[in-house]
Protein backbone atom coordinates (compact mmCIF):
# COMPACT_ATOMS: atom_id res chain seq x y z
CA UNK A 1 0.00 0.00 0.00
CA UNK A 2 1.37 3.46 -1.35
CA UNK A 3 0.03 7.08 -0.22
CA UNK A 4 0.97 9.81 -2.69
CA UNK A 5 3.04 12.57 -1.44
CA UNK A 6 0.69 15.48 -2.14
CA UNK A 7 -1.91 13.78 -0.10
CA UNK A 8 0.37 14.00 3.06
CA UNK A 9 1.35 17.60 2.55
CA UNK A 10 -2.15 18.38 2.13
CA UNK A 11 -2.60 16.47 5.50
CA UNK A 12 0.19 18.60 6.95
CA UNK A 13 -1.45 21.69 6.18
CA UNK A 14 -4.62 20.97 7.56
CA UNK A 15 -6.50 20.83 3.93
CA UNK A 16 -7.04 17.19 3.48
CA UNK A 17 -10.38 15.60 3.25
CA UNK A 18 -11.83 13.36 5.51
CA UNK A 19 -11.34 10.13 3.10
CA UNK A 20 -7.54 11.81 2.82
CA UNK A 21 -7.69 11.31 6.39
CA UNK A 22 -8.92 7.91 6.63
CA UNK A 23 -6.42 6.75 4.01
CA UNK A 24 -3.58 8.06 6.02
CA UNK A 25 -4.82 6.43 9.12
CA UNK A 26 -5.35 3.11 6.96
CA UNK A 27 -2.14 3.53 5.80
CA UNK A 28 0.01 4.18 8.76
CA UNK A 29 -1.92 1.03 10.80
CA UNK A 30 -0.83 -1.45 8.16
CA UNK A 31 3.48 -1.43 8.48
CA UNK A 32 5.04 0.02 11.25
CA UNK A 33 7.76 1.55 8.07
CA UNK A 34 4.85 3.87 7.08
CA UNK A 35 4.92 4.68 10.37
CA UNK A 36 8.59 6.06 10.28
CA UNK A 37 8.14 7.54 6.35
CA UNK A 38 5.84 9.52 7.68
CA UNK A 39 7.45 11.08 10.56
CA UNK A 40 10.47 11.92 7.58
CA UNK A 41 7.77 13.45 5.53
CA UNK A 42 6.77 15.63 8.68
CA UNK A 43 10.37 16.46 9.44
CA UNK A 44 11.01 17.79 6.03
CA UNK A 45 7.92 19.49 5.66
CA UNK A 46 8.41 21.47 8.92
CA UNK A 47 12.03 22.65 7.59
CA UNK A 48 11.21 23.40 4.07
CA UNK A 49 9.24 27.30 3.13
CA UNK A 50 7.53 26.64 0.14
CA UNK A 51 8.30 29.72 -1.46
CA UNK A 52 8.34 30.90 -5.10
CA UNK A 53 12.49 30.95 -6.01
CA UNK A 54 11.77 33.85 -8.38
CA UNK A 55 10.19 35.82 -6.46
CA UNK A 56 12.73 35.04 -3.73
CA UNK A 57 15.54 36.34 -5.82
CA UNK A 58 13.78 39.47 -7.18
CA UNK A 59 12.23 40.75 -4.07
CA UNK A 60 14.59 40.13 -1.43
CA UNK A 61 17.85 37.92 -2.26
CA UNK A 62 18.95 38.49 1.66
CA UNK A 63 15.70 36.12 2.53
CA UNK A 64 18.47 33.31 0.52
CA UNK A 65 20.47 33.81 3.59
CA UNK A 66 17.52 33.87 6.48
CA UNK A 67 16.23 30.61 4.91
CA UNK A 68 19.57 28.78 5.07
CA UNK A 69 20.21 30.51 9.22
CA UNK A 70 16.40 28.70 9.72
CA UNK A 71 17.38 25.28 8.21
CA UNK A 72 20.55 25.25 10.43
CA UNK A 73 18.49 26.10 13.66
CA UNK A 74 16.35 23.33 12.50
CA UNK A 75 19.38 20.63 12.15
CA UNK A 76 20.45 21.80 15.27
CA UNK A 77 17.22 21.21 17.07
CA UNK A 78 17.26 17.92 15.54
CA UNK A 79 20.91 17.07 16.98
CA UNK A 80 19.39 18.91 20.34
CA UNK A 81 16.73 16.28 20.80
CA UNK A 82 19.04 13.38 20.04
CA UNK A 83 21.57 15.09 22.74
CA UNK A 84 19.15 15.45 25.15
CA UNK A 85 18.00 12.00 25.44
CA UNK A 86 14.48 12.63 24.95
CA UNK A 87 12.35 11.33 21.89
CA UNK A 88 9.27 11.86 19.66
CA UNK A 89 7.07 8.46 19.72
CA UNK A 90 5.50 7.85 16.29
CA UNK A 91 2.78 10.40 15.40
CA UNK A 92 -1.11 9.24 16.22
CA UNK A 93 -3.88 10.04 14.69
CA UNK A 94 -6.48 11.03 17.18
CA UNK A 95 -10.44 10.55 16.91
CA UNK A 96 -10.52 14.23 15.46
CA UNK A 97 -8.14 13.20 12.32
CA UNK A 98 -4.85 14.93 13.48
CA UNK A 99 -1.64 13.58 13.54
CA UNK A 100 -1.02 13.55 17.54
CA UNK A 101 3.21 13.84 18.65
CA UNK A 102 4.26 12.37 21.95
CA UNK A 103 7.30 13.85 24.14
CA UNK A 104 8.61 12.28 26.75
CA UNK A 105 11.70 13.66 28.82
CA UNK A 106 13.47 11.29 30.96
CA UNK A 107 14.37 11.87 34.47
CA UNK A 108 17.18 13.89 34.75
CA UNK A 109 16.27 15.93 31.72
CA UNK A 110 14.92 19.30 30.51
CA UNK A 111 13.82 20.51 27.39
CA UNK A 112 11.79 23.02 25.39
CA UNK A 113 9.30 23.35 22.40
CA UNK A 114 7.33 25.84 20.10
CA UNK A 115 4.24 24.71 18.71
CA UNK A 116 3.02 25.18 15.20
CA UNK A 117 0.37 28.02 16.68
CA UNK A 118 3.58 29.70 18.44
CA UNK A 119 3.14 28.67 22.08
CA UNK A 120 6.15 27.74 23.86
CA UNK A 121 6.43 24.74 26.32
CA UNK A 122 9.08 23.93 28.77
CA UNK A 123 8.92 20.19 30.29
CA UNK A 124 10.41 19.07 33.49
CA UNK A 125 11.66 15.55 34.22
CA UNK A 126 9.72 12.57 33.91
CA UNK A 127 7.12 14.10 31.42
CA UNK A 128 4.73 13.15 28.78
CA UNK A 129 3.24 15.71 26.43
CA UNK A 130 0.99 14.66 24.10
CA UNK A 131 -0.20 17.34 20.74
CA UNK A 132 -1.05 17.72 17.91
CA UNK A 133 1.51 18.65 14.95
CA UNK A 134 -0.84 21.03 13.37
CA UNK A 135 -3.55 22.33 15.30
CA UNK A 136 -6.90 23.21 12.74
CA UNK A 137 -10.46 23.74 14.40
CA UNK A 138 -8.83 23.52 18.31
CA UNK A 139 -5.93 23.76 20.51
CA UNK A 140 -6.06 20.86 22.94
CA UNK A 141 -3.07 19.25 24.52
CA UNK A 142 -2.48 15.98 27.43
CA UNK A 143 0.20 16.78 29.91
CA UNK A 144 1.29 14.16 32.04
CA UNK A 145 3.67 15.57 34.29
CA UNK A 146 5.37 19.01 35.14
CA UNK A 147 5.33 22.07 31.90
CA UNK A 148 5.76 25.89 32.04
CA UNK A 149 3.17 26.78 29.26
CA UNK A 150 3.71 30.40 27.77
CA UNK A 151 0.77 30.32 25.41
CA UNK A 152 0.37 32.59 22.49
CA UNK A 153 -3.13 34.29 22.54
CA UNK A 154 -5.88 33.62 20.28
CA UNK A 155 -9.28 35.12 21.08
CA UNK A 156 -11.11 32.14 19.35
CA UNK A 157 -9.46 29.21 20.32
CA UNK A 158 -8.92 28.83 23.89
CA UNK A 159 -5.80 26.70 25.07
CA UNK A 160 -7.26 23.44 26.63
CA UNK A 161 -4.63 20.98 28.92
CA UNK A 162 -6.12 17.71 29.96
CA UNK A 163 -4.49 15.76 32.83
CA UNK A 164 -5.52 13.29 34.68
CA UNK A 165 -6.90 15.28 37.66
CA UNK A 166 -7.65 18.89 35.92
CA UNK A 167 -8.40 20.23 32.77
CA UNK A 168 -7.16 24.00 31.91
CA UNK A 169 -8.22 26.82 29.72
CA UNK A 170 -6.61 29.90 28.71
CA UNK A 171 -6.65 32.30 26.23
CA UNK A 172 -3.10 33.47 26.49
CA UNK A 173 -0.87 33.60 29.35
CA UNK A 174 2.05 31.81 31.06
CA UNK A 175 1.97 29.40 33.93
CA UNK A 176 3.89 26.23 35.63
CA UNK A 177 1.72 23.21 35.75
CA UNK A 178 2.48 19.77 37.56
CA UNK A 179 0.28 16.90 37.14
CA UNK A 180 1.91 13.33 37.17
CA UNK A 181 -0.17 10.20 36.49
CA UNK A 182 1.11 8.26 39.16
CA UNK A 183 1.13 10.93 42.05
CA UNK A 184 -1.02 12.88 43.99
CA UNK A 185 0.22 16.00 43.20
CA UNK A 186 -1.38 18.94 41.11
CA UNK A 187 -0.18 22.41 41.49
CA UNK A 188 -0.91 25.32 38.66
CA UNK A 189 1.17 28.52 39.20
CA UNK A 190 -0.30 31.34 37.20
CA UNK A 191 1.95 34.29 36.23
CA UNK A 192 0.41 36.31 33.50
CA UNK A 193 -3.24 36.62 32.50
CA UNK A 194 -6.12 34.12 33.67
CA UNK A 195 -6.98 30.56 33.82
CA UNK A 196 -9.93 28.44 34.02
CA UNK A 197 -9.76 25.21 35.99
CA UNK A 198 -11.77 22.81 36.06
CA UNK A 199 -12.54 18.46 36.80
CA UNK A 200 -12.91 16.66 33.27
CA UNK A 201 -16.01 14.20 32.88
CA UNK A 202 -17.72 15.46 35.64
CA UNK A 203 -20.07 18.60 37.07
CA UNK A 204 -17.23 19.88 39.11
CA UNK A 205 -16.69 22.91 40.74
CA UNK A 206 -14.92 25.74 38.19
CA UNK A 207 -12.13 27.68 40.01
CA UNK A 208 -10.29 30.89 38.20
CA UNK A 209 -7.36 32.10 38.97
CA UNK A 210 -5.52 35.40 38.25
CA UNK A 211 -1.85 35.97 37.86
CA UNK A 212 0.15 35.66 41.41
CA UNK A 213 -2.13 33.29 42.44
CA UNK A 214 -1.48 28.81 42.95
CA UNK A 215 -3.53 26.37 42.73
CA UNK A 216 -2.66 22.99 44.53
CA UNK A 217 -5.01 20.02 45.10
CA UNK A 218 -5.02 19.01 48.91
CA UNK A 219 -7.21 16.36 49.34
CA UNK A 220 -9.76 16.32 46.99
CA UNK A 221 -9.60 20.33 47.24
CA UNK A 222 -7.94 23.00 45.05
CA UNK A 223 -6.55 25.59 47.60
CA UNK A 224 -5.03 28.57 46.62
CA UNK A 225 -2.26 30.67 47.72
CA UNK A 226 0.30 33.34 46.46
CA UNK A 227 2.44 32.14 43.95
CA UNK A 228 6.15 31.56 45.13
CA UNK A 229 8.11 32.02 41.92
CA UNK A 230 11.31 30.83 43.26
CA UNK A 231 9.94 27.04 43.16
CA UNK A 232 9.78 27.31 39.81
CA UNK A 233 13.30 28.24 38.22
CA UNK A 234 14.03 24.14 37.21
CA UNK A 235 13.89 26.25 33.55
CA UNK A 236 16.88 28.09 34.59
CA UNK A 237 18.69 24.67 35.66
CA UNK A 238 18.22 25.65 39.46
CA UNK A 239 16.35 23.61 42.25
CA UNK A 240 15.68 26.09 44.50
CA UNK A 241 15.45 24.84 49.00
CA UNK A 242 13.09 26.81 50.47
CA UNK A 243 12.73 25.11 54.66
CA UNK A 244 12.34 21.71 52.89
CA UNK A 245 12.95 18.20 54.90
CA UNK A 246 15.56 16.07 53.46
CA UNK A 247 13.04 13.78 52.81
CA UNK A 248 11.82 16.16 50.67
CA UNK A 249 14.98 17.31 49.07
CA UNK A 250 16.27 13.83 48.42
CA UNK A 251 12.20 13.59 46.57
CA UNK A 252 13.53 16.08 44.35
CA UNK A 253 16.67 14.81 43.42
CA UNK A 254 15.18 11.75 42.45
CA UNK A 255 13.25 13.70 40.06
CA UNK A 256 16.38 16.14 38.95
CA UNK A 257 19.11 13.60 38.49
CA UNK A 258 17.59 10.55 37.94
CA UNK A 259 18.63 8.42 41.13
CA UNK A 260 16.85 6.66 44.13
CA UNK A 261 18.13 7.46 47.14
CA UNK A 262 17.29 5.43 49.99
CA UNK A 263 17.23 6.50 53.66
CA UNK A 264 18.72 4.10 55.80
CA UNK A 265 19.01 6.55 59.62
CA UNK A 266 16.38 8.61 60.81
CA UNK A 267 18.20 11.59 62.19
CA UNK A 268 18.16 13.58 58.88
CA UNK A 269 14.82 12.48 57.80
CA UNK A 270 13.04 15.89 58.87
CA UNK A 271 15.84 18.22 59.43
CA UNK A 272 14.55 21.28 57.01
CA UNK A 273 17.26 23.38 54.95
CA UNK A 274 17.40 26.72 52.81
CA UNK A 275 20.09 26.80 50.02
CA UNK A 276 19.78 26.36 45.61
CA UNK A 277 21.45 24.09 43.35
CA UNK A 278 23.06 23.89 39.89
CA UNK A 279 21.50 20.86 38.29
CA UNK A 280 24.29 20.78 36.05
CA UNK A 281 26.83 20.04 39.27
CA UNK A 282 25.09 16.99 39.60
CA UNK A 283 23.97 14.68 42.61
CA UNK A 284 27.28 14.28 44.00
CA UNK A 285 27.92 17.95 43.85
CA UNK A 286 24.51 18.60 45.83
CA UNK A 287 25.01 15.91 48.37
CA UNK A 288 28.16 16.99 49.36
CA UNK A 289 27.12 20.53 49.98
CA UNK A 290 24.13 19.33 52.40
CA UNK A 291 27.00 17.19 54.27
CA UNK A 292 27.91 20.53 55.25
CA UNK A 293 25.03 20.89 57.36
CA UNK A 294 23.65 17.69 57.38
CA UNK A 295 25.55 14.63 59.49
CA UNK A 296 25.22 11.67 57.28
CA UNK A 297 27.41 9.64 55.19
CA UNK A 298 26.27 7.88 51.35
CA UNK A 299 27.32 5.07 48.80
CA UNK A 300 26.61 5.39 45.43
CA UNK A 301 25.65 1.99 43.31
CA UNK A 302 26.81 3.35 39.68
CA UNK A 303 24.98 0.60 37.89
CA UNK A 304 21.88 0.95 39.78
CA UNK A 305 21.89 4.45 39.91
CA UNK A 306 20.86 3.74 43.82
CA UNK A 307 22.45 5.99 46.57
CA UNK A 308 22.13 4.71 49.84
CA UNK A 309 22.09 7.57 52.95
CA UNK A 310 23.42 6.60 56.67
Amino acid sequence: MKIDHNILTRYFTGESSEEEKECIRLWLESDEVHRKQFIRERIRFDASVIVDENEILREDPGIVRRMVRNLLKVASVVLLLIGCSYFYSMYRINKLGQAMQDVYVPPGSRTALTLTEGSTVWLNSNTTFRYPGFFKDDRIVELDGEGFFDIAKDDGKPFIINTDKFCLEVLGTSFNMESYANAPVFEMALFTGKVKLYTPHTNGDTLYLNAGETATLVGDKLKVSATNFNKYRWREGLIVIEDKSFEEIMSLFEKYFDVQVILKTEKVKDLGYWGKFRIVDGVDHALRVLQNDFHFTYERKEDTSIIYIY
